[in-house]
């Protein structure tokens, strides 16, 4: 399992690449492109735990277009995440049952 300040680096390390490709395919200016980076590193300080790193991502994708994609992933990943680890539980409980069932 990563750490907080490794799930924060790695966040802020693809969101600034992402920029760096906007910026380097020209759909987004120099300009924009320094604020944009300002927002980052003002935004990531707020990042102490899991729900932050999401509240980070909305925020930017709803103030920069450009990183909507990603927080689209994003919270798409962490629902089939969420999804998985709900069905593991559910088999785990019926394996725990038929276990208990059998032993009786």
């Amino acid at each position: 399992m990563k750490s907080m300040d490794e799930k924060k680096k790695h966040i802020i390390n693809k969101v600034t690449g992402i920029l760096l490709d906007e910026m380097s395919r020209k759909n987004v200016s120099p300009e924009l492109g320094q604020e944009i980076a300002a927002y980052i590193l003002d935004q990531s300080k707020n990042i102490k735990e899991d729900k932050d790193i999401n509240n980070f991502l909305k925020s930017l994708a709803d103030k920069y277009s450009i990183f909507k994609p990603y927080y689209v992933n994003k919270t798409l990943e962490k629902h089939i995440e969420q999804t998985d680890a709900e069905k593991i539980n559910s088999i785990k409980d019926q394996l725990s049952e038929l276990a208990n069932f059998k032993t009786k």
